[in-house]
């Protein structure tokens, strides 16, 4: 339970409720002791007294000098009253009688009745109140001013330092002073922050070893992903460079027709029109795959519309070799608008699209869907050949990973997917289907 009283204060209530406990019950037993002893002197002196009475009564019998010398002896030594016999028939009485302590002669023919003295015990109580209260205002003073000493002021620096520690600075020590459990608690707290220290000091090296191994991290998936993108850029060279050919013939034959001098004007348009057409067309391929290949590696994710990125994709794949032989389908929702990298997401669909070729051995259809929701948007790439070994499917996207022969791939590819997915903020799987397999990629929906 946490009071609202520092150490200090506790230390002089404690003291203060013992000593008062202490030396109230030793004023008490005093007081009695006290009153006692000064009412069992007055009862001797009262004795005596007596005795003295009773040899006065037996040297003389007279009436008058026994009064008279009881007179002398009342309120002295706090005889109320005197009582005696004379002769064992009269009794002569003088003062208050029978009230207080009775005492009596030895030869019993003389009674005292003394009374207790008051002020002097009212002022023997004062007097060991003043000393008692004395006393006590010592004892605290200097029981305070040990303590302070020796406990509460290391127990306060202890406080402070923890405090500090707790803020994050551990070059703090305490001294080693005091009592002896209060110094070897000072020993364990410094040895306790400087275990701190050292572990501090271990944490920041080890912090500073992890991002330097997160920098290569970094830089070589950096890498690998240019890796992957310049080896699709080559795949996609090798097919342009396939591709064109046909153009490029045609525009020989064209421009070698439009030099026969038979010609007339319109055919001559002609010849050179549909050559025109076809150098376009050379140049959009070319153009397609210039734009692709240079590409900055750190494009920052911006609200894109996906339909974008498919489109870019499909137009890199047309001009390959077996592209002439597989049909792709696109469904996609226009208003679909991801966080991401176009750039980026563009590559992603451009190799899920050539797996899907390589495994239809270039002949069969691609289905490319685009649709979401309230918070994600779902791209969907589905192809119609033999499916993913069910083998493989658990380890799909780790690197080095493939189902192609030996020398045909890498096993890069879904890897660097996977790795451009996750940076995005999204997930790719892969599963079979009836016929073939889809590729699922999910992105977090751009807010309007």
């Amino acid at each position: 339970m946490r009071t609202r009283f520092g150490l200090r204060g506790q230390l002089v209530a404690a003291l203060t409720l013992a000593f008062a406990l202490a030396f109230g019950l030793l004023a008490f037993v005093g007081l009695r002791l006290a009153r006692e002893s000064r009412k069992s002197a007055r009862v001797a002196d009262a004795a005596a007294t007596a005795n003295a009475l009773d040899a006065a009564m037996g040297q003389s019998a007279s009436r008058a000098s026994f009064l008279a010398y009881a007179d002398s002896v009342i309120d002295r030594g706090g005889i109320r009253g005197i009582e005696a016999d004379a002769a064992g028939e009269t009794t002569w009485s003088r003062g208050v009688t029978h009230l207080g302590t009775r005492v009596e002669s030895d030869g019993g023919r003389v009674r005292l009745w003394v009374r207790a003295a008051e002020s002097d015990g009212a002022f023997i109580g004062r007097l060991f109140t003043l000393y008692m209260s004395v006393t006590i205002a010592a004892i605290l003073l200097v029981a305070f001013v040990a303590l302070t000493r020796l406990i509460v002021r290391p127990v306060e620096a202890l406080t402070l330092a923890a405090e500090r520690i707790g803020r994050g600075r551990l070059d703090v020590s305490v001294p080693s002073q005091g009592p002896r459990e209060v110094a070897q608690l000072a020993d364990q707290f410094n040895g306790m922050a400087a275990q701190l220290r050292g572990e501090r000091a271990a944490l920041e090296t080890r912090l500073a070893e992890l991002e330097a191994a997160n920098r290569s991290l970094r830089e070589a998936e950096a890498s690998v992903e240019r890796s992957a993108h310049l080896a699709s850029v080559g795949r996609l060279a090798a097919g342009v460079a396939h591709e064109i050919g046909n153009p490029l013939t045609a525009i020989g034959g064209l421009v070698e027709l439009a030099r026969d001098d038979d010609l007339s004007a319109d055919e001559r348009d002609e010849f050179l029109r549909r050559a025109e057409a076809e150098t376009g067309r050379i140049q959009r391929i070319i153009r397609d795959l210039l734009d692709f290949s240079r590409r900055g590696d750190e494009e920052e994710a911006d609200a894109i519309a996906v339909g974008d990125a498919v489109s870019a994709a499909v137009r890199l794949i047309a001009p390959q070799r077996d592209a002439s032989r597989v049909r792709i389908e696109q469904r996609v929702d226009r208003d679909c608008r991801a966080h991401a990298s176009l750039d980026r997401l563009t590559q992603v669909v451009l190799n899920l699209l050539l797996n899907a070729m390589d495994a239809m051995d270039g002949e069969g259809e691609i289905l490319v869907e685009v649709q979401g929701d309230q918070d994600h948007v779902r791209l969907e790439v589905s192809d119609t050949g033999p499916g993913i070994d069910e083998n493989l499917l658990e380890t799909l996207f780790e690197p080095f990973v493939t189902s192609k022969d030996v020398g045909q791939g890498t096993g890069l590819g879904l890897a660097v997917c996977h790795t451009i997915v996750e940076r995005m903020g999204g997930t790719i799987e892969a599963q079979n289907l009836r016929v073939g397999a889809r590729f699922d990629v999910i992105l977090p929906r751009a807010k309007p």
